[in-house]
């Protein structure tokens, strides 16, 4: 099993999306899904700013120990949303979780943030709510990539609003 550090990276071809993961393997299905969804989510809004951003693939103990040190929730969680905006201004004592290329610092000019996302977790909730895996995860990685573009869900109209904005992004992928 590889350890937290020990990632294998995936770069589009644009540059604008790393994804790594820290599990024994990815299907190469998935890691073009979760790069052609990463690029969707950040072309759908008229963005001017960073839009460099590594999404990590990671399985249950990666994602708990994130939401845990992070976000203070001690459980698993399907997705985790990293801004580098929100870490600069964060007077905190936590140091910015490492995911893709440490040649790479989230001080780069064109850094927005990082996404993790817990395979199995995907996997538990597609089979919940009926839907496929692959949709799950392009869900999941829009997802993401909203909450990096400052959207949040936290009041029923910003709920509305978000998960509007998925919908959209995830019909022209076709999911």
């Amino acid at each position: 099993m590889k350890s937290p550090t020990d990632t294998d990276s995936f770069l589009s071809e644009d540059g604008r999306v790393e994804v790594v993961f820290d599990l024994d393997e990815l299907a190469d299905s998935n890691i073009e899904l979760v790069m052609k969804s990463a690029v969707a989510g950040l072309d759908s809004e008229q963005f001017e700013g960073p839009d460099h951003i590594t999404v990590m693939i990671t399985g249950d103990e990666r994602i708990r120990e994130l939401n845990r040190d992070f976000k203070g929730e001690d459980e698993i969680t399907d997705v985790l949303s990293f801004n580098v905006e929100d870490d600069e201004n964060d007077s905190g004592d936590d140091e910015w979780p490492e995911m893709g290329d440490s040649s790479e610092s989230e001080e780069e000019p064109n850094r927005l943030g990082d996404i993790a996302i817990s395979l199995p977790q995907v996997v538990r909730q597609a089979a919940e709510n009926g839907k496929s895996a692959d949709r799950e995860l392009a869900m999941l990685t829009i997802h993401g990539v909203l909450h990096l573009l400052g959207y949040d869900h936290a009041e029923i109209d910003e709920e509305k609003v978000m998960f509007g904005k998925t919908d959209v992004v995830l019909a022209k992928l076709n999911l």
